[in-house]
């Protein structure tokens, strides 16, 4: 049996233009296999050539069905008998149906000598199929009382894919296979909330279609829908084909074999299944649990200033996208959270994520923006914490998430997902422990689409034979999991702990009203004396009201010695030694010291600290350009535009003129350039411009 996009490419084009006009088709003309595709798309389709059938007379019917049922071609003759009809009424028939594409005629063969053969007529194999799959749906009947999964038999596999890809499945062709695809369709056959929502997304067409048709009692004439909406007949079959695709509308045939357009009755009378309870919450006795050291809930805001001082020492550096960044085991010690030796997985990256969303860091490694690092200083620990949680909750990506190897999802709805989850731990007691799994087991019940209608995701387990309901929760229960032990943790959200055959617990924070309320105040922190800090005779400085601006100034020139509710710092001579190097003077830190204080130092520390000064060789270095004219009668002259235009000059021997330039102003060089070709003076670079 011949194949039906090879005999339209044997057509010629005004054939062609006769086909479109009874398919009601239209053609673009700018290419001939554009426009066969698309008569082959409609002649191909189920609906399409259901209601065509409808149009055809008896007797062309009877054609169709009778070369459907044999692979040969047949003659005029030969179909006659078949039909019982005589050859003068069948050949007008025949050739009706050539022009309208249905049928198709073999080349006949003309030998010499031999007698011409008889033309032969054939239907292509694709339109034989449709003719069987209609026969069959006659017999069938109206698919009215059926249950979901008998209803879904009515379809092939690609049209079981195309509804369960419209109702929120994400199909993988070649993969998914029909049983997963009935499992995700059949329970959303008859849901009330899905009914409601597909209706709600028809377009306007389909949305006139579908009441018409439910005005009907769910059974209609979709020829009569045509003449009463006034629609053509490519409208008609893009409105059933959307009504089809949502689950909606199927094709049936009455005790008199006419087509009609049918909504089941589990589709007329949806019922709302009783929402099944949310998994229980497994409260864990707290003596179980082996309570994690203290930690004050703005650690992460803290960790981060403490990051940012190592940046701007140079004694961390990072890249995005890598693992980490150096000089981690040397932060380690220094931070409110680490896990050992080191950082816990991925804090440092997160924490430099959100110090890039704040614009603290340059992004793509650069380094520390000195103005919005001024600015972040100045804030309070709260005022820091609440812009960090809200970076975090609107990160369309998932940063906690980076260097975890359990799961990785593509195309989530992160921000959404977060909302969620804040959602889940607003209900919870936050004087109780509970176990991690239920806690996220039953986020995942109650929240499955967390993470958004659509996304991809690999997990490190296997799903064996879960159902695609199952592995979407499995997935949600999994990045709630991973988010909660880290951003959820780290954030001061929740605590997390270890409890005695319980396995990982977490209790909410008390703080995680006002971290995600700006309407919420942040409790008062109780005073631990009167003044900012003391400073020891034994050199030790204790932190009595940390601040950010506090952490960041001991941090230049005192070293960490205890994080605790009171931290302690040291003064040593390797930490004043990096506060000369980051250009303190011994004035400015003294100063400093008495001033948040309230005394002056004692005796023994500023001695040392005197002597630590004077014992410390510096050598300054500074950038300068060097300016040597070859007119050395034209020095007066540059010099004083240069000092107009707010530059230093120091005049040298041998007629040259030393230009220092600002720390920090990368322009500086550019407008001494500038600045001398308005003198109508070139700058040029003898060793190039960066030698």
């Amino acid at each position: 049996m011949r194949n039906l996009l090879g005999r339209l490419l044997d057509r010629p084009p005004r054939s062609l233009t006769t086909i479109a006009q009874f398919w009601d088709v239209e053609l673009l003309g700018r290419e001939a296999h554009e426009d066969i595709g698309r008569l082959y798309r409609v002649l191909t389709d189920p609906w399409s050539f259901a209601l065509a059938w409808e149009s055809l007379p008896p007797l062309e019917r009877a054609i169709v069905a009778s070369l459907a049922s044999d692979d040969a071609a047949a003659s005029v003759e030969e179909i006659a008998s078949r039909v019982d009809a005589p050859p003068d009424e069948v050949l007008p028939a025949l050739r009706r149906l050539y022009r309208a594409g249905l049928l198709y005629q073999e080349q006949p063969r003309e030998e010499p000598g031999l007698t011409p053969t008889p033309e032969r007529f054939f239907l292509p194999r694709e339109l034989a199929h449709l003719t069987q799959r209609l026969q069959a749906e006659r017999k069938r009947g109206l698919p009215r009382e059926q249950d979901a999964a008998a209803l879904l038999e009515w379809f092939d596999d690609a049209e079981l894919a195309a509804i369960a890809q419209q109702l929120g499945y994400r199909v993988i062709p070649a993969v998914a296979m029909r049983p997963e695809l009935v499992a995700y369709v059949a329970p959303r056959i008859g849901n009330a909330d899905v009914i409601r929502d597909s209706v709600r997304a028809l377009d306007p067409t389909a949305a006139r279609l579908w009441s018409w048709i439910t005005e009907r009692d769910g059974i209609a004439d979709p020829i009569a829908a045509r003449q009463e909406l006034g629609l053509s007949m490519q409208a008609l079959r893009h409105a059933l084909h959307a009504l089809e695709r949502r689950g909606l509308v199927w094709r049936g045939y009455d005790a008199d074999g006419a087509l009609r357009a049918v909504v089941p009755d589990i589709v007329r009378r949806p019922t709302r299944a009783p929402a099944a309870p949310p998994p229980p919450l497994v409260a864990v006795d707290p003596a179980l649990v082996e309570v994690p050291e203290w930690v004050p809930v703005a650690a992460a805001a803290w960790d981060l200033l403490t990051l940012l001082r190592d940046v701007v020492a140079g004694r961390a550096r990072w890249r995005r996208g890598e693992r980490g960044g150096t000089g981690l085991r040397h932060l380690a010690p220094r931070l409110w959270l680490r896990a050992g030796d080191l950082p816990p997985t991925g804090y440092v990256s997160f924490l430099v994520r959100l110090a890039e969303a704040e614009g603290l860091l340059a992004p793509a490694g650069g380094g520390v923006v000195a103005d919005r690092l001024r600015a972040w200083t100045r804030l309070d620990f709260p005022a820091q914490m609440r812009r960090l949680v809200a970076h975090w909750r609107q990160a369309a990506e998932w940063p906690e998430g980076d260097e975890r190897d359990a799961l990785q999802v593509w195309g989530g709805d992160w921000p959404g997902f977060r909302q969620h989850l804040l959602q889940a731990l607003g209900a919870l007691d936050p004087e109780t422990w509970y176990t991690l799994d239920s806690v996220t087991t039953r986020f995942a019940a109650e929240f499955p689409n967390a993470l958004g209608a659509h996304f991809t995701a690999a997990a490190s387990y296997e799903a064996g034979e879960e159902s695609p309901e199952a592995r979407r929760r499995a997935v949600v229960r999994l990045a709630a999991a991973v988010t909660l032990t880290t951003a959820g943790a780290w954030l001061g959200l929740i605590e997390v702990a270890r409890a005695q055959r319980r396995g990982t617990v977490l209790r909410v924070r008390p703080d995680l009203g006002w971290l995600v309320d700006e309407s919420l105040d942040p409790p008062e922190e109780p005073a631990l004396g009167g003044q900012t800090l003391v400073v020891q005779p034994n050199f030790e400085v204790l932190l009595l009201r940390p601040a950010p601006r506090h952490v960041w100034a001991l941090s230049a020139f005192t070293a960490l010695e205890r994080l605790d509710r009171v931290t302690i710092y040291r003064l040593t001579r390797e930490s004043v030694e990096d506060g000369l190097a980051s250009g303190l003077t011994l004035e400015r830190m003294v100063r400093y010291l008495e001033q948040e204080s309230g005394e002056p130092l004692p005796q023994a520390v500023a001695y040392a600290m005197a002597e630590w000064v004077r014992e410390y060789r510096r050598v300054r270095v500074r950038r300068a350009l060097l300016l040597q004219p070859d007119d050395q009668g034209s020095l007066d002259e540059i010099e004083a535009a240069l000092r107009a235009g707010g530059l230093r000059v120091e005049r040298l021997t041998g007629e040259r003129l030393l230009v220092p330039l600002p720390a920090g102003d990368e322009a500086a060089t550019e407008r001494v350039e500038e600045i001398l070709r308005e003198l109508g003076r070139t700058p040029q670079w003898p060793g190039g411009r960066d030698g």
